[in-house]
C-alpha cells in the first residue's frame, strides 16, 4: 500500500484515530474533514488498530474505500451504509463485486 507522503504514513501508523481516502493516484490520503466529522460522533477514547470500511453513500449508491486506524472512530454514518473489513485485499475485492463504477442500489 502506498501513502501520498510521508506525513500521511506517518499519521496513519502512529497518529490518532484518523481517516483516509484514496486519492487519484491511487494513493492512501489522509482526510481531516472526514476525520473531524467521525470524531464527532464517535468523541473516544478510540483503540488502535487499522481496519477498511466499504462506505455506500445512500443517496447514490457509490461505494468508496476508506482505511480508518481505528475499529472504533467510524461505525456508523449518518448518510452511508459500512462494511467493516480486516484486511484491504478482502475489502478491495468485495468493492470490485459491485462493477465499474462501483454502485449498490440496494441497502446493506
Amino acid at each position: 500500500m502506498e501513502f501520498c507522503s510521508p506525513f500521511d504514513e506517518a499519521l496513519a501508523r502512529s497518529g490518532p484515530a484518523s481517516i483516509f481516502l484514496v486519492d487519484r493516484a491511487g494513493a492512501m490520503r489522509f482526510h481531516s474533514t472526514w476525520t473531524r466529522d467521525a470524531w464527532g460522533r464517535a468523541p473516544g477514547p478510540h483503540r488502535s488498530g487499522w481496519c477498511w470500511v466499504l462506505l455506500r453513500d445512500r443517496a447514490s449508491g457509490y461505494v468508496q474505500l476508506v482505511l480508518v486506524t481505528s475499529p472504533t472512530l467510524m461505525t456508523a454514518h449518518p448518510r452511508a451504509d459500512l462494511r467493516i473489513f480486516e484486511s484491504r485485499d478482502e475489502a478491495a475485492a468485495a468493492r470490485a463485486a459491485f462493477g465499474t463504477p462501483p454502485v449498490s442500489m440496494d441497502a446493506w
